[in-house]
């Protein structure tokens, strides 16, 4: 009796102090977490056929980046039906492991 107590109480030891270790393990990964970024910029060219638009944008210090013009892939293409050239916007972006930026929100601001 005294020896299945001594080997249940090792295997309540050992066996709960491996849990933890198991649950970050490669096999279960944790869930992928986006980061958003806001910026501000202004419109240069919206292009509806490819669901982008050129935007003037000011520096996004998150990611090491000046401010600089470039092309954005839009999630929501309808959100590019109220853009035109000249427009002040306000943005949110994502962008996954190195992949290419991804505006998941935009809107004019005055």
């Amino acid at each position: 009796m005294k020896r299945f107590l001594i080997m249940t109480l090792a295997c309540i030891t050992f066996g709960g102090s491996a849990i933890p270790v198991y649950a970050n393990d490669a096999h279960h990964p944790k869930a992928d977490v986006q980061k958003s970024y806001a910026v501000k910029g202004e419109v240069v060219v919206v292009d509806k056929a490819t669901g982008k638009v050129k935007l003037k944008h000011e520096p996004v210090p998150e990611l090491d980046w000046p401010a600089m013009t470039m092309f954005f892939a839009v999630a929501d293409k309808s959100q590019l039906d109220v853009l035109k050239a000249g427009d002040q916007v306000k943005f949110e972006f994502i962008r996954k492991e190195g992949g290419a930026p991804l505006i998941t929100q935009i809107n004019t601001v005055k």
